[in-house]
């Protein structure tokens, strides 16, 4: 798990010794504010996933610039009150479907630090040494830091360069060039019932740090595409007496009677991405398959991209069909078939 990296950091040099020169920071590392959800519910935030901020802050989240996570004294656990627990690197930014004051950015790269890091130095001097005193921070949960203080902070969290290097994106997970380290037994989640499809990614912490490999599911949770679809499936089910379960892996879980479909959706907010989504979304299809057999059972998968691909990718309807995966798409406020296993499914 990436969040257990930096706690397996070698002794003999745990100095941060700074980016290569060839890798040129192109904007200001951020400071992120990051409350306990259950601290301010208008926040959408999943830690180390997206990051959701307000209208205030737009000009200075841009997407692509590296980070630290700061824990503010008020609702934080034990030992995380006013430290630094994570960092990473920002990718693109989006608009909140549900309210255009806010915008979504997701975390390219996620880092969580073994232990958080007090705002203090051992000298009694505030890391952000723009700063006198933490109470200077109220009204500012984006800010620009200093370069030099971002990395005295990942040096007193043990972070070294090649660590920072080496983690992992979720590009890297959404294109299958990294894959999840084998385990005795995957991480599971309950299933609860989906009432209402839920704004940013439904998901909240629970006391664990997520992956890479989560936070690459989730950040397509928070999109207008995704959530459109979802929300059509669902009504289709419902309509002909079916319910919709989900958690924090699974998009949906429907039941119609006797059969049951394993739905995973694919935003396509960009459309050259199709084949990328489609073997992303093969893979957790058959990853949830096995890993909630127990309660799916035999249920069908199902494929829903946001959008229709392009044309020049038909052939990803035979890819899926030949795979016995049911492929539809979201066209407007319509829900299509795309292969012959989706005309033959009952929301149609």
């Amino acid at each position: 798990m990436l969040g257990d990296t930096s706690s397996a950091l070698p002794s003999v040099d745990r100095r941060w010794v700074g980016p290569r020169t060839a890798e040129k920071a192109i904007t200001v590392p951020l400071v992120l504010m990051q409350r306990a959800w259950r601290d301010d519910p208008k926040y959408k935030d999943t830690e180390f996933s997206v990051y959701h901020y307000p209208r205030q802050y737009f000009d200075l989240v841009q997407g692509g610039e590296k980070f630290v996570y700061y824990r503010p004294s008020r609702g934080a656990r034990s030992r995380e009150e006013s430290t630094y627990f994570g960092c990473g690197e920002l990718g693109d930014w989006w608009p909140d479907p549900q309210d255009s004051g806010h915008r979504f950015v997701g975390v390219r790269k996620p880092i969580a630090f073994a232990s958080p890091v007090p705002h203090l130095d051992g000298n009694g001097r505030m890391y952000e040494s723009g700063f006198n005193d933490r109470n200077a921070f109220q009204g500012r949960s984006v800010r620009h830091v200093d370069e030099l203080d971002f990395y005295r902070i990942l040096n007193a969290a043990g972070l070294t360069a090649v660590v920072w290097q080496q983690a992992p994106t979720v590009d890297d997970v959404a294109s299958g060039l990294v894959l999840p380290a084998k385990k005795a037994e995957p991480p599971r989640d309950a299933f609860r019932p989906l009432t209402v499809v839920p704004d940013g990614t439904g998901y909240r912490p629970t006391g664990k740090t997520i992956d890479v490999f989560e936070a690459a599911a989730l950040q397509e949770r928070a999109r207008a595409d995704h959530q459109d679809t979802l929300r059509l499936i669902k009504e289709m089910v419902e309509t002909r007496g079916g319910t919709c379960l989900y958690n924090n892996n699974v998009d949906l879980l429907a039941s119609l009677g006797d059969e049951k479909l394993l739905v995973e959706a694919k935003s396509l907010n960009v459309p050259s991405a199709a084949v990328d989504r489609m073997r992303y979304g093969i893979g957790q299809l058959f990853d949830y398959g096995t890993r909630y057999r127990a309660e799916i059972g035999r249920a069908r998968p199902v494929l829903a991209f946001g959008t229709l691909p392009p044309s020049d990718v038909g052939w990803i309807s035979t890819i899926l069909e030949e795979s016995g995966i049911a492929f539809v798409a979201r066209q407007r406020e319509a829900l299509l078939p795309m292969n012959e296993a989706a005309s033959d499914l009952p929301i149609f």
